[in-house]
């Protein structure tokens, strides 16, 4: 690449931040865009499951958000707009009992891809099924405040008690303590409707009934899934084409190659394609053009370095001041690059600005060693060696060694254990594994800010907390910031963010991720959804 190249990309990248960071919207349809078509989407592996109760990759919630009608929803819009909480199927609700009890009146214009009508038995068989241990559904910890869900996880009843049908279209939740985000979670796929005896299956159905604008028409596992339109449908979200077909198996540089040659439309998902391909394709495409095919847009997530609790590295409050040394110490500009070009915005709080991040502590155009020296001179004990679990991939490679670079700056040697992520992901919830630091990379399971503090919460140690905090003032304020609403949530929330990374930081957050994807030249249409990334059902072809 030439240096004016290089100059060029530089430029285009600096003049496409603003947009990027603030969610910057892509085209709708035009009036050259035809409604219809076949929607042609790739990736080089399959999806873990199609069954809602299963399902929890980014790629396979992407196919299955246009095949679920949810109690509540997000809308099918860029940015900000995609993360607020809607009602779908709720025609209104109330909230009684000092938040414990919800009563949802249900529309009566749903109807599943058979023509059966959405009810709420199909809300609560979906619930019930969740909750079954012989599913064994990662939903169900989602569902440990409704009354009786407890009892039901563990094999001690058949149905929820706090799950109650009052009507055809009348359904009850009662709660055993006020949770703000119940709402947030109920978008969550987990509890799409189903149909009279769908199955309990730990392996997964491949024919889930399809109650949103589309329905699986077609799965052979490892090779495709096919959606096609809910004929029944009479909801107002987007259904531009008429099928959707998802191809597994597709190499990241075959993927890239087909979109370029226009026989594949998209490929889907995270490291789709090539981390090297961005920057060439920023500079030849441009960023978030109208009617374009690069596209970069901020989702909810977070990389991280997390301070394992139970080591005495960081163990007490005496520890507290090595975890703002390595706050001070780390080169955040650095760790941006190396995850890549356009890949995210450097930060050193938990929380996305879009759900309430406001403050700045510690550096991010660089590392501040002069206080990352002060800070480690005040720590009970000053360790001479860290170990660190991390990534075997590229970037997580790349990510470790800037780690180990910048903490030898303060005296600090680093040994690094390198994993791939499910095994790096076992052996951060083994309580009791020989690690210091951690590499935590998080995306929410639903947009509000629980959704990252509970991977601070001491009842999800050996779960999500890979800093094994145990910190009972941290709770308390998480259970209160969670039982709020409105504005005053917003500013717990933010508070809690601020306060906990000033006083007491469990992690080295260094960066919020971008989405970062391309589309082939037939697609007139085309966003990236905070949550939900690729909103298939809202693209469309030329």
């Amino acid at each position: 690449m030439t240096r004016r190249t290089l100059a060029t990309v530089a430029a285009l990248i600096a003049g496409t931040l603003l947009l990027v960071t603030a969610g910057w919207s892509t085209a709708h349809p035009g009036a050259s865009d035809a409604k219809g078509g076949v929607l042609r989407v790739a990736r080089f592996e399959d999806v873990d499951y199609i069954d809602p109760a299963l399902a929890y990759s980014s790629w396979s919630a992407a196919l299955l958000h246009p095949t679920c009608a949810r109690l509540f929803n997000l809308p099918d819009r860029p940015g900000a707009d995609g993360a607020r909480v809607v009602p779908e199927v709720v025609r209104r609700h109330t909230v009684t009992d000092g938040g414990r009890t919800y009563r949802f009146e249900l529309r009566r214009t749903f109807r599943f891809h058979t023509g059966a009508p959405v009810t709420a038995r199909s809300f609560a068989d979906a619930f019930n099924r969740v909750a079954d241990p012989r599913m064994r559904s990662p939903g169900a910890g989602f569902l440990h405040e409704i009354v009786g869900a407890d009892a039901v996880r563990e094999g001690k009843a058949r149905t929820i008690e706090g799950v109650r049908v009052l009507g055809p279209y009348r359904l009850e939740l009662r709660l055993t303590k006020p949770v703000g985000d119940l709402t947030a979670r109920l978008t969550m796929l987990f509890f799409c409707p189903v149909l009279p005896n769908t199955p309990i299956d730990p392996r997964g159905i491949d024919d889930p009934a399809g109650s949103g604008p589309y329905y699986v028409a077609d799965r052979v596992v490892n090779q495709r899934v096919v959606l096609r339109r809910n004929p029944y449908y009479r909801g107002d979200r987007p259904a531009h084409v008429d099928q959707i077909v998802y191809t597994a198996g597709v190499a990241a540089e075959d993927c890239l190659a087909a979109t370029q040659d226009d026989r594949v439309d998209l490929c889907l998902g995270v490291a789709a394609i090539p981390d090297t391909a961005h920057r060439g394709l920023a500079a030849k495409y441009g960023v978030n053009r109208p009617r374009g095919q690069y596209f970069v847009a901020p989702v909810l997530s977070v990389f991280a370095f997390a301070f394992n609790h139970d080591r005495p590295a960081f163990a007490g409050r005496e520890q507290i001041p090595l975890a703002k040394a390595i706050n001070y110490a780390i080169d955040r500009h650095e760790l941006a690059r190396v995850v890549g070009v356009l890949a995210g915005r450097r930060t050193d709080e938990i929380l996305p600005p879009s759900l309430g991040g406001t403050g700045r502590v510690y550096p991010i155009a660089g590392p501040d060693l002069v206080t990352a020296r002060k800070w480690l001179k005040r720590a009970r004990l000053e360790p001479r060696e860290l170990v660190l679990y991390a990534l075997n991939t590229s970037f997580g490679v790349g990510l470790a060694q800037v780690f180990a670079f910048d903490l030898k700056q303060i005296g600090i040697d680093v040994t690094v254990r390198y994993f791939d992520l499910a095994t790096l992901a076992q052996r951060a919830r083994t309580r009791g594994e020989p690690y210091d630091v951690v590499f935590q990379p998080w995306t929410v399971d639903y947009p509000d800010p629980a959704s990252f503090f509970v991977l601070l919460q001491s009842e999800s140690i050996g779960g999500a907390n890979w800093a094994n905090l145990d910190d009972p003032t941290v709770d308390a304020r998480i259970d209160a910031a969670n039982r709020l609403t409105g504005a005053a949530r917003r500013r717990a929330w933010a508070d809690l963010d601020a306060d906990l990374m000033r006083d007491n930081p469990p992690w080295a957050p260094f960066l919020h991720r971008n989405q970062r994807n391309f589309v082939s030249k037939s697609v007139g249409c085309f966003f990236l959804h905070p949550v939900y990334r690729e909103d298939l059902a809202a693209i469309c072809k030329k």
